[in-house]
């Protein structure tokens, strides 16, 4: 019975028992689903896998589908891929993304000087530290770079996904503040110094002083100057400190035990006391005591005192009560005083022109004249000899002869401007000799203990005098009343 209900159920006879019908689920492929934003900055992908043997999604489809939305740059194939073997179903991912512009950067002041000066003292080879020289003055040369102007950049462009360039937004340029004595150099590029000076920093600038102005004493928080421009001390010059410039000083108090050395004027309110002063043109100053001085130009103050004094002006101790005592002055030209010399017959030398150095320079100026005659005619006897040469050799001369040549024309136009040189001098230092008869010193009080000297010729005073002038008559040195 078994087996032929089997055998039934096999053969599909009509007396198997018949049920309902089953319908199979339809096939599904893989397929993705695309987001995007229009500006074209970034895209999503979403995978959603195959169903009841539907066919997977491939690199290819979704290549198509991206294509077909426009998206055609900055794909992340690895992240697509990805997805695809590690089967990342129903998960948005990010698969292009914008390359975005690289905007300009701004334009900016690059300065080349510290905006704050650090003080710090210099020390020797030996390790020792002078804390005079600290350095606080910068100086800076007429055309030298402040700050360079940095310009802006372009950038650099983009790219969205709809392959479309991005542009970059370019950098704003710099907006520089130009200082005092500075300008900004013909290309544009730089701000440099309009003069020779001192670089200090303002308001988001350097400025260049052409004066340095100490509005203090000159001391231990100063330091020592070493500058190139003119030089202003408000206060006073402490014992040990120094001054060196090219051009002149004005100091508007008293100067102790240092040294000052311009290359133009002194000029000194209060007093030189125990100090050394060398400069090329005058010096004045209220008063002078244990003080050197050497000036090219005139010397004046209203008191000298056992100072040494040398000048190649005139030297005035002005005022009512303008004074020389002690010391040793000499004046190429005449010197003025209303008291010379003192009381306790104090011993003041005073020379007056220098016969003996300038007759020395003139000897000099004419040894030297003889030399360069000399070196003028070997040179033009040399230049000859060369000339006939080249004319006997068919108009050629060999290289050695060449080079001797070019050397003895350069021999014979230097030596023609020494001697041009040397005559002048010559005749200038005759006309000097030739007044130097006329030099005098002048006083209203003058007493024993004072030596004159002018010229070759000196004077011993041994009485009291009033007003009185010293000079030459005669060549002799006598005392004139009056």
């Amino acid at each position: 019975m078994f087996d032929e209900s089997v055998n039934n159920m096999l053969s599909g006879g009509s007396r198997a028992t018949t049920g309902p019908k089953m319908e199979l689920p339809p096939v599904v492929d893989g397929r993705v689903d695309i987001t995007y934003d229009s500006s074209g900055m970034l895209a999503n992908l979403i995978l959603y896998p195959p169903r009841n043997g539907g066919r997977p999604t491939s690199m290819e489809f979704i290549a198509g589908e991206l294509a077909a939305k426009g998206i055609v740059a900055c794909i992340d194939e690895f992240e697509i891929r990805d997805m695809l073997d590690n089967s990342v179903y129903e998960t948005p991912v990010c698969v292009a993304r914008a390359i975005p512009a690289q905007h300009g950067t701004n334009g900016y002041v690059d300065f080349k000087f510290e905006k704050k000066r650090v003080i710090q003292p210099k020390a020797d080879e030996s390790g020792a530290v002078n804390f005079r020289e600290l350095d606080t003055i910068v100086k800076i040369r007429k055309g030298e770079v402040i700050a360079e102007i940095v310009p802006p950049t372009e950038g650099e462009e983009g790219l969205n996904i709809f392959g479309e360039p991005i542009p970059p937004q370019p950098g704003k340029p710099a907006k520089p503040t130009i200082g005092k004595n500075s300008v900004i150099s013909a290309d544009g590029r730089y701000i440099i110094a309009a003069c020779d000076g001192h670089i200090m920093y303002g308001v988001g600038c350097f400025n260049v002083e052409d004066t340095v102005t100490i509005r203090s004493d000159l001391d231990i928080s100063v330091g020592n100057i070493d500058f190139f421009g003119d030089v202003v001390v408000k206060g006073n010059v402490m014992e040990g400190f120094s001054i060196k410039t090219a051009k002149s000083i004005k100091i508007e108090g008293s100067v102790f035990s240092s040294t000052l050395t311009a290359g133009g004027n002194v000029v000194v309110g209060g007093g030189l006391i125990g100090s050394t002063v060398e400069c090329e043109g005058n010096v004045t100053a209220g008063f002078c005591q244990s003080s050197k001085i050497k000036a090219k130009g005139n010397v004046e103050s209203k008191e000298f005192a056992f100072c040494e004094v040398f000048c190649y002006g005139e030297l005035n101790a002005t005022g009512k009560n303008g004074t020389i005592v002690g010391g040793n002055i000499t004046a190429m030209r005449d010197v003025s005083a209303n008291t010379i010399g003192s009381e306790k017959y104090t011993q003041t030398i005073i020379s007056i022109g220098d016969c003996s150095v300038t007759f020395a320079r003139k000897r000099k100026a004419e040894s030297e004249l003889e030399q360069y005659e000399e070196h003028l005619q070997n040179s033009m006897r040399n230049l000859t000899y060369l000339k006939d040469k080249k004319a006997q050799q068919g108009g050629v001369l060999s290289d050695e002869q060449q080079r001797v040549m070019k050397l003895e024309t350069q021999n014979k136009l230097f030596c023609t401007l020494k001697k041009k040189e040397l005559n002048i001098l010559i005749a200038q230092l005759e006309e000097d000799i030739k007044n130097k008869d006329n030099l005098s010193a002048r006083c209203s009080r003058l007493f024993p203990g004072t030596r004159f000297c002018i010229n070759f010729l000196t004077l011993d005073v041994t009485q009291m005098y009033g007003k009185s002038k010293v000079a030459m008559i005669d060549d002799q040195l006598v005392v004139i009343p009056g």
